[in-house]
Parts: structure tokens; sequence; C-alpha cells
């Protein structure tokens, strides 16, 4: 029995928690894409695949990455690892090319489950890859001839494989959008899961009868650990789509009977505050939902809350510490917009650029440290140096701007530089502007972040030839598309002679390309130029 700030916790585990659900029987666990399953089969399909997994070469500390869609199959093949002690990796649907290399790479994966409709993008880049021994997982029919069928997963034994499994192991690879450079893998303990999900019942007052409904991709932190885990843990139902559909949300909250919303990021609930008004408007169960709202205007907020009856309250974290907050509102709390306080989760505090910490109301980064063991990243995979760098001082350094006010809470302000957020992406300038520069024609280009009229922002490249050489914006998207996510392909275009620089390191000026805005620059959109978005 462990004790995590005042919650008792007998099951501590992905595997041990699968294990105790199972006794709910029939009843209905998780609605994905329309597909239901039972708590007792989540269980049971788990253990099957877990034990095929073993046959097939994969043991307690190997990765195992899923390339695929919100699905059941997704959720049992996480379990499934789960179950032997694996880590799982989920990979986000959009990225292709050299994205999706890299994090194959990164991770080293000793087996990848991979969805057959994204075949071809995996296929693109197989040779290259170079890992001995990958076992390959299809789902769905395939003329590939790759490997075993997902079916095959299902063969194993329905017997809880034998496997010892600690709180405080590797559990999972969540990759993130690095700040200055490329994704980092974010390495959690199960442990990191289940205090997302006592956080879950501190904010929401989770009642037995409840029905959660998702947004989120099984690839982030809050479409894994809340739309799909923490449901389990308190043994309610969930209910998660294929992809965020504003057009059909209200429609499935109805068909759900949904009383709690797992995040509402910025770009998501101007989306929805842009539908025309409806008499059906408040004709919903739902009662709560978390928010990331700190990069749309408050009376956006306000009046989502005014017209849909939902109390939103903020949370402010980021993978490497932990879903849902780790610091959060509650309903308890003092009116007025702030991202809450840490309600005994960490500490945080405001530095300077010396790490040196600011009195109250004084702005600067954020930084955070755990009150409880393993429930942080446990570190970045691969990247060791990364992780001593991101923790020096005794401080996790979000790279966030903020500040905590004379009641202790704390008040975002803004992002640095070298990060771009897109409707709920973040975006490494130095990947996107790395694959850019693959092109022979182009001598140098700055990505920035630029005020989206929805919310976070959109991406803008500054970008200068070489001498004689030209491209058409229309090229350049072209360019982007074979190479990176769509997410991260440019909305904006402009050619520059040059980049502003500073006088000491001769670095690029970013805050002064970003105050610039949109400014005279082409626009995909206004082109009437879209990117496919990775869905069927």
């Amino acid at each position: 029995m462990l004790t995590l700030n005042g919650h008792q916790v007998e099951h501590a585990t992905i595997r041990d928690i699968l294990r105790h659900r199972a006794s709910l029987g029939d009843r209905t666990y998780a609605v994905v894409d329309g597909v239901s399953l039972s708590f007792a089969e989540a269980d049971e399909r788990a253990n099957r695949i877990g034990n095929r997994m073993a046959e097939l070469g994969v043991v307690a500390g190997d990765v195992v990455i899923t390339y695929m869609h919100n699905s059941i199959d997704h959720v049992c093949a996480w379990f499934g690892s789960a179950k032997i002690g694996a880590v799982w990796s989920p990979v986000n649907i959009a990225l292709v090319n050299l994205d999706l290399l890299y994090t194959i790479r990164n991770a080293a994966p000793k087996a990848v489950v991979i969805d057959a409709e994204l075949l071809p993008n995996y296929l693109q880049i197989r040779d290259q890859i170079g890992i001995e021994g990958l076992v390959e997982i299809v789902r769905g029919p395939s003329d590939a001839g790759v490997g075993e069928t997902f079916e095959s997963l299902l063969t194993g034994s329905s017997v809880e494989p034998d496997a010892q499994v600690s709180p405080y192991a590797p559990a999972a690879i969540i990759y993130t959008g690095g700040s200055t450079g490329m994704p980092k893998g974010v390495v959690v303990s199960s442990l990191w899961f289940v205090v997302a999900a006592l956080r879950y019942a501190e904010m929401f007052d989770v009642r037995e009868d409840d029905s959660h409904m998702g947004v989120g991709q099984l690839c982030h932190a809050i479409g894994s650990s809340i739309d799909i885990f923490a449901p389990l843990y308190w043994g309610i139902q969930t209910a998660v789509p294929r992809w965020f559909s504003a057009s059909r949300f209200w429609e499935t909250a109805r068909e759900q009977k949904a009383t709690i919303v797992g995040c509402l990021v910025g770009p998501l609930i101007a989306m929805l505050c842009s539908r025309p008004e409806s008499d059906d408007d408040r004709n919903h169960t739902l009662r709560v939902s978390s928010s990331g709202t700190a990069q749309v205007p408050i009376a956006t907020v306000q009046e989502f809350e005014r017209r849909f009856g939902i109390t939103l309250l903020e949370i402010y974290g980021q993978t490497e510490s932990g879903p849902l907050g780790a610091v959060g509102q509650r309903r308890s709390d003092k009116p007025g917009y702030s991202q809450g306080r840490t309600n005994g989760w960490c500490e945080v505090a405001i530095g300077d650029p010396d790490d040196q910490l600011v009195p109250a109301n004084v702005q600067g980064e954020i930084l955070i440290r755990p009150t409880i063991p393993g429930t942080f990243l446990l570190g970045y995979h691969g990247q060791p140096d990364k992780f001593a760098d991101a923790c020096r001082n005794f401080w996790f350094h979000t790279g966030d701007i903020g500040l905590i006010d004379e009641d202790g809470f704390l008040h975002l302000k803004g992002r640095f530089a070298h990060l771009i957020r897109h409707r709920g992406e973040n975006i490494s300038v130095f990947e996107l502007e790395q694959t850019i520069l693959l092109h022979p024609a182009i001598k140098e280009c700055a990505a920035v972040g630029v005020p989206s009229p929805i919310g976070d922002e959109d991406v803008k490249v500054l970008i200068q030839f070489e001498d004689g050489q030209t491209l058409a914006p229309e090229e350049i998207i072209a360019f982007c598309l074979d190479r990176i996510a769509y997410f991260k392909v440019p909305r904006y275009i402009e050619v520059v002679d040059g980049m502003p620089r500073s006088a000491v390191k001769n670095e690029i000026e970013r805050h002064k390309l970003r105050d610039q805005g949109v400014g005279d620059a082409w626009d995909r959109e206004a082109a009437g130029i879209s990117v496919k978005k990775v869905r069927a």
C-alpha cells in the first residue's frame, strides 16, 4: 500500500489495475471509435497480447512502439505491453519520413505495431531504421507481407503473464516537441499514470455513475493517461473518438451521457464557440472539464462556460511533470483567472536567468520539482545530457514564463522563443528549420509563432535563398509535406534578404521576428492550400 499525497493506493501498476478492474466483468469500460470493450475483456486481451509478445521475444524493459489511430486495439496493445513490463511508446500518427525515422531510431524498440493504413509511411523509412530483429505487427488488411498480424496477438494465453513489474520502473515513453532541438522521449513510470488518476478525482469529484469523454490522441499525455487510464483506475466508462470533431462533439456527449471531458485546450474551445448558437447548447450532461486556455482570450473562455454551462478548471504542467496539471485549479479556489496551485503534488517557483528565485508577482521562468518520487519523468530516453540540463540546480526548467501571486497561484504568461504551440501540438523550430534547410535552394530559414485567430499560434517561416535561387511558396509547402507532420507545415512564408542577429552571439533575434507578426507574408490558407491530415 502506497500513500501518495494523502491518497491510499493499493494497486500501483497498470498491470495490477487491469486485473483489479476485471472484477467489473461485462460492464462497458471503453468505447473507442465506436467499438466497445468491457473491463473483463480489457484484462483478458491484455493477457493474450502480453503472452504472445513474450513468445515473439519481447521482455520486460523492451520498448514497444504503436503507430496507430485511436482504437480499442491500440488500447489493448498498450495494456498487453504493460502486462509483461514492456515500455509502451505511442508515436504520433501524423509523423512521416524524417520525423518518423528519428522517433523510431531514438526509441530503439523491440517491436512496432502499425495500422495498415499507416504502413506506407513506415515502409518508406523501413530500410533506414537499422534495428536488428525488430518485431513488426500490422493491424488490418495488407498485402505488403510485413511481419505478424495483429489478430495473431490475440492467440496468446488468457492467463496473466508471469512478470514482476515495479510501479517505479519505466512504463512508457511519450514523445513531446523539443523547445531547442529534436523531440525528446519522456520516460515515465506507472506512478506517473496513477498520479494523473488521483488528480482526476481531486479536480472532478469523480462519482461511480460518471461517464468520461475524451478528445485526445493516445500518443499524447492527456489522451493516454486521462482519456483512457483514469477511467480504468476509477472503474467508469470512457468514450474516445478516432479524431476530435467539433461538429460531432455535442452529439457524442449526448449519446454517451458524458459528465466529464478530459481536457479542452484553447483551440478546441475556440472551435466549439465558433459554431452557431443552438437551443441544444445546454442539452447535455457534461459538468466539468480541465482546460489549457492560456493562449486564447479570457473572453472566449468565459463565453464557453456561459454558453455551454460547463466548469473549466485550468491546469499547468508538461508531459515531464505528469498529466492533468502538476499545478491546477480546484472548485474551491479563489475567483479569478490563473493556472491554480500545486495542491501538494510538486513545488513551483519562478527563477531569473541565474535560477535565483524571485518574489511574488515577478515574472521569470517557471521551475517545478516533484514532492513524490517517481511521479515526474524518469529521464529523456537516450539523452541523459538533455535530462541533466533540464533538471539543473535541482529544478525542472519548463521553458515557460510566468509569475506566482501573493496567494500562491501560478499565472502563465507565455512561452520562450524556440517552441511554437499550434492547435495543441508542440513544434520544435530547430526540427522544422533543419528540415527546410535540406532544400539546396535555401540558404537560411527561421521559424516563429504568430498569433492564430483560434488561439495558440500559427507557423511562420522566413526564408533566405542561395544566390540566384528561388522557389514558389507552393514548392516549399510541397517539400515540407513530404518530410514532416502536417501540423508542422508553415502557414506563412516570407522571403527575406537576411535575419536580424545579436551582436554578442550572432544568433537570430527571434523576438524581433515574432514582433513583426504576419506582416506581408504569403498565406497558405488564403491561397486555398490545405495540408492533409492523417486520418481515414
